[in-house]
């Protein structure tokens, strides 16, 4: 027969082998852990440091995890490919090495439209957004779309255009020849022209304007050549509506402004990018002059920042139409970067600009969203 002590000696085995048992059940280092992250985002494919869309949705949420103690923290993962897109929002949806899912997954681009249809039926309960593309809500309720007037905010960047050009010639760089791109394109002619009918010929819509395209959101030397031709041809302002590869446009207006007759200029998009057009963007603090007039702002950081707040923040999933997300220039969703410390346009630019704008929004003037001329 066993002692007191030694009963107790097994009991105490017991309890502790017991205790060891749940504590590999409850946090198996083996197995799936706590998700420590609420929010995972797949951005486009040109990867962060586009100075533009990406680095924008970055923005967004960085500020959201700063403002909201909801949002403990964020995760991401940067395609290199398109085909490198349904892989990633897969592993987000099943987070075989967590136990708990994600609050929201973001899908960044329109290009990751069929990407996510598959993974949004595959996995119905779990949340989605994604920025630049209109996923039906009926169809898919379990996805938000995160959509902009485009045209609006490229209208305002023509309008500068049209009123500071000396040549009266101007270009427009963009990465695709697609729909979404054209819709910049659209804007800004119309805005240039509005205020300038020069831009328009005596006879052609468009008639001094050159549009073309990279083909690419990440060929940066792509976008400098065609840029170079551009100035080269008289073009005295281009807008760049390429991602990564816009970033050629500000190595194009820099290098070509050293043996011009006329100032040369360059306008940015999506982020504010007037500093990236300055002798040194990466200065801190960054001092002007800058090449860059202005950038169409196209606000991803307010939309990821919106969906984040209105789901991880407060759990309101909306349904139906509800899920479709619109931003413009009434409520700020598009609009224009004004930089007086690198750059000082003229008072009367302004305030052309500001009534045009006005104008917009009370419908008055309607900007076209698709390339309207031939």
């Amino acid at each position: 027969m066993a002692s007191k002590g030694t009963m107790a000696v097994i009991v105490i085995l017991i309890i502790g082998v017991a205790s060891a048992g749940a504590y590999i059940i409850m946090f198996n280092p083996f197995g799936p852990q706590t998700n420590p992250y609420d929010v995972a985002v797949v951005f486009a494919t040109g990867g962060l440091g586009d100075k533009s869309f990406n680095d924008g949705v970055m923005t967004g949420m960085n500020e959201a995890k700063t403002d909201f103690a909801e949002v403990r923290d964020f995760t991401w993962a940067e395609p290199t490919a398109v085909s490198d897109y349904e892989g990633f929002l897969r592993g987000f949806a099943q987070h075989t090495q967590y136990i708990e899912p994600y609050d929201l997954i973001i899908a960044v681009g329109f290009d990751q439209e069929v990407a996510l249809q598959t993974v949004a039926n595959e996995t119905p309960n779990q949340k989605f957004a994604i920025v630049d593309m209109f996923i039906d809500p009926v169809v898919y309720p379990n996805v938000a779309s995160l959509l902009f007037d485009e045209h609006e905010g490229s209208a305002l960047v023509g309008a500068i255009a049209g009123l500071t050009t000396t040549t009266d010639k101007i270009g427009f760089v963009g990465g695709l020849d697609i729909p979404l791109i054209n819709k910049f394109a659209a804007g800004y002619v119309f805005g240039a022209g509005y205020m300038n009918p020069m831009i328009n010929g005596s006879t052609n819509i468009a008639a001094n304007v050159t549009i073309a395209y990279t083909n690419s959101f990440t060929d940066d030397v792509a976008g400098q050549t065609l840029a170079d031709g551009m100035y080269d041809a008289g073009a005295d302002i281009i807008f760049a509506a390429a991602g990564r590869a816009g970033l050629g446009v500000f190595a194009s207006v820099k290098s070509k402004n050293t043996t011009s007759s006329v100032p040369l200029w360059c306008i940015g998009v999506d982020s504010p990018q007037m500093y990236y057009g300055t002798a040194n963007p990466d200065a801190d603090p960054v001092v002007g002059p800058t090449l860059c007039l202005t950038s169409m702002l196209k606000r991803v950081d307010v939309a990821v920042y919106t969906i984040t707040e209105d789901w991880v923040v407060d759990g309101t999933w909306k349904t139906g139409f509800d899920l479709l997300y619109a931003f413009n220039l009434a409520n700020d969703g598009v609009g224009y970067e004004i930089n007086t410390d690198l750059l000082t346009l003229p008072p009367s630019v302004i305030t052309a600009v500001n009534n045009f704008k006005a104008a917009i929004i009370a419908g008055t003037i309607v900007v076209p969203s698709e390339i309207y001329w031939t």
